[in-house]
């Protein structure tokens, strides 16, 4: 063998195993963490965001405005304002129990019920998700597959908290807490997100929500989805079109 085919087959060895150990080191983890720093959202802890909204409901379809926000530490708020009604949707966490209402057009405000709390409160910020998703040691993250979701190559992560037992109560939390991340495969940015809200009296029947991101831009940095489309049983029930976004930075006196 010459030396010009050894040093072709040495150098093919080499590339085949720092394709292996690039392989083994992307852990859900490190692709989340990943996506999260391509959105130049690092260290970003709070998002806010305005702008149109379009709110469908069987034969109602009213088009208004929104104002939204979002941050880390478990708060986010949703204001939608529409020709014909109102309506305010409020979560917090404090001291790791999370709590949550909305108040109607008549000024009226209604408690979540607790097994709704578990839904990711910040479907409407992609960026402060994926935070969340990566600070909480509760949860277990997986990589399910490469997939074609809404006519995009995407990447699909699973992620739920971590079942303590098999008691129903921990195989329940382990349910509610179930969420689907789906990340462009070319640019990493979430092109969808997936999970289920119950009826207030009944934590045990699923209604499948789907959260779709596209159209991004960047602001000062930060990569943030146009539109944000929520489907409710397959069905599109609101779309937010995104025309003013803005980042507060972790250390900044205005979180």
């Amino acid at each position: 063998m010459t030396r010009v085919c050894k040093l072709v087959i040495l150098t093919l060895c080499l590339a085949s195993a720092s394709w292996l150990v690039a392989q083994q080191a992307a852990t859900p983890q490190s692709v989340l963490t990943g996506a999260l720093a391509g959105l130049g959202a690092t260290s970003i802890q709070r998002a806010s965001l305005s702008g149109n909204a379009e709110f469908i409901a069987g034969a109602t379809d009213e088009t208004g405005s929104f104002s939204a926000s979002c941050a880390v530490n478990g708060s986010s708020q949703l204001q939608l304002q529409l020709p014909t009604m109102s309506r305010i949707e409020s979560r917090q966490t404090a001291k790791g129990i999370p709590a949550g209402y909305w108040v109607d057009s008549q000024g009226i405000q209604h408690s979540m019920a607790g097994h709704n709390l578990y839904a990711p409160e910040s479907w409407f910020c992609p960026q402060i998700a994926l935070s969340k998703f990566l600070q909480n040691s509760s949860l277990a993250i997986q990589f399910v597959g490469n997939e074609t979701r809404n006519g995009a190559s995407v990447a699909h992560y699973s992620i739920a908290a971590t079942a303590s037992g098999t008691t129903k109560l921990s195989l329940l939390l382990t349910h509610l807490t179930q969420t689907n991340l789906y990340l462009d495969s070319a640019t990493l940015r979430p092109v969808a997100l997936d999970f289920s809200i119950h009826p207030d009296s009944d934590a045990t029947i699923d209604i499948p929500v789907e959260i779709r991101f596209s159209n991004y831009t960047n602001a000062n940095g930060v990569w943030t989805p146009s539109t944000i489309e929520r489907y409710v049983n397959s069905t599109l029930a609101l779309r937010l079109q995104v025309e003013s976004a803005s980042a507060t930075p972790a250390g900044s006196a205005n979180q």
